[in-house]
């Protein structure tokens, strides 16, 4: 009876270590996909304004620091929405990250639009630490025109006013696929896949 229960006991522990090996062969893998996909792009919503479709525009908006601030229409720059609310634990989260790609960023304005009371911009701004280096504004009327329905979401538009790219952005590698969509003229990883897909039917 001993002799058996060892002999289970070792197959047990022998099957055990078969698993956790497997288990570290498997993690090595996704990582090597991880890296030849790189960081995955802003998730695309179906809502709103369409890529290559002129956004909405508004002038007279006033941000965080008193400065005049008009989103869309034509402009010297591209401009970078990010739309965001008070209470968004993840929006919190990639304020550093904006900060500085805001300082190092001298080709694209940014501009942050929140939705919110005064009271709680005020809250918001107060921990933020944000200079002038971008603009937060209060701005409920522009998420409504753009169809924004969860933050964090940003949407690129090109000096005309064009929306190049647009998706939810839960962290800082998604916000700067859009600046990267701008520079490729790919919106995002799911157009890439549809274009590659017409080219093969069309070989």
């Amino acid at each position: 009876m001993t002799v058996f229960l060892l002999t289970m006991v070792l197959l047990l522990a022998a099957a055990v270590v078969g698993l956790l090996l497997m288990i570290l062969g498997l993690a090595r893998e996704i990582g090597r996909v991880q890296v030849r996909l790189g960081p995955l792009g802003a998730r695309m919503m179906d809502t709103g304004p369409k890529i290559e479709q002129v956004g909405p525009t508004f002038h007279g908006l006033q941000d965080h620091v008193g400065r005049s601030v008009s989103v869309g229409g034509h402009r010297e720059r591209p401009q970078l929405l990010l739309f965001t609310a008070p209470g968004c634990s993840t929006c919190k989260s990639l304020l550093p990250g904006m900060k500085a790609m805001a300082k190092g960023e001298g080709e694209v304005d940014i501009v942050m639009i929140s939705d919110g009371t005064p009271a709680e911009h005020a809250e918001f701004l107060a921990g933020a630490g944000i200079g002038s280096e971008l603009s937060y504004i209060d701005g409920r009327d522009v998420g409504i025109a753009y169809q924004v329905g969860t933050t964090p979401f940003g949407v690129m538009l090109d000096e005309h006013g064009k929306i190049k790219a647009k998706g939810l952005c839960n962290h800082m590698a998604q916000v700067e696929s859009l600046l990267n969509a701008l520079e490729s003229g790919t919106p995002s990883l799911q157009h890439l896949h549809t274009q590659a897909a017409k080219n093969r039917g069309a070989a």
